[in-house]
């Protein structure tokens, strides 16, 4: 029994410590920057992208392409793309996000 609890409590542990190892540029619950309409008098089209991973492990460890969301939103010129991540709760899950701007 001592060695059961010994080991949940070092899987909780590495979880923990796993979720923790980093954080984009933005902070821990950056999103992205501040949103604009208009440049140089063209209309700018936004496209965005997530991915979800639980424990680390399961589902998908990096961010969505840049060039996969701004085709699947029509973006033919890419003028911005920003990154940041979104950890969950208790760093179970972590969710990845791009936003693309552009023409």
């Amino acid at each position: 029994m001592k060695k059961m609890f010994l080991l949940v409590g070092a899987v909780a542990l590495v979880a923990l410590f796993a979720s923790c190892a980093s954080t984009p540029a933005g902070g821990m619950f950056g999103g992205p920057g501040p949103a604009f309409s208009e440049v140089n008098g063209n209309s700018v089209k936004t496209g965005e992208a997530s991915s979800v991973v639980v424990l680390g492990v399961f589902g998908k460890v990096s961010y969505p392409p840049a060039w996969q969301v701004a085709k699947d939103n029509g973006i033919t010129k890419i003028a911005t793309v920003e990154y940041y991540k979104q950890p969950g709760v208790l760093g179970f899950t972590t969710k990845y996000f791009t936003y693309v701007t552009g023409e």
